[in-house]
């Protein structure tokens, strides 16, 4: 009776661990995932961004996968079709932190958005910031 009882606890302990790491943190309402592309100094740097708007206040996530692992937790204001985000970053294999600053032009209607980036940290300051583009498109679900 013990085996079959211990037994029983196992399976069900089982069951629940499959079911708990099938199960994905779902996206905030409201929120859309896009295809990120940053390209600076000759590189493109790509990876998704989650976002969120509201009240006119933008929340998400940043992560960029190639040529290098990037994150960041995305913050700013969306305000006449013009997304502002200004966020902390980390560069995953070199263990360094800076931050990052978006300037968007969104679409009236969803579609593709492009705009300007600067970044500093990780060997970069306020005077030789890295600047270019960003480019963000509605990924495909």
């Amino acid at each position: 009776m013990m085996k079959h009882g211990m037994a029983t606890v196992l399976m069900v302990a089982a069951a629940f661990t499959a079911v708990s790491a099938q199960a994905k943190k779902p996206a905030a309402a409201g929120a859309m995932t896009y295809d990120l592309t940053i390209t600076t100094d000759g590189t493109a740097y790509t990876g998704k961004m989650d976002l969120a708007v509201k009240a006119g206040k933008v929340t998400g996530a940043m992560q960029v996968v190639q040529p290098t692992e990037i994150t960041g937790k995305a913050a700013g204001t969306v305000k006449g079709g013009e997304m502002l985000l200004d966020f902390p970053y980390l560069m995953v294999q070199r263990k360094c932190e800076g931050q990052i600053a978006m300037n968007i032009k969104m679409p009236a209607k969803t579609g593709p958005a492009s705009g300007t980036v600067s970044i500093i940290g990780c060997g970069r300051d306020a005077g030789n910031k890295l600047t270019g583009k960003v480019e963000l498109t509605p990924a495909k679900k």
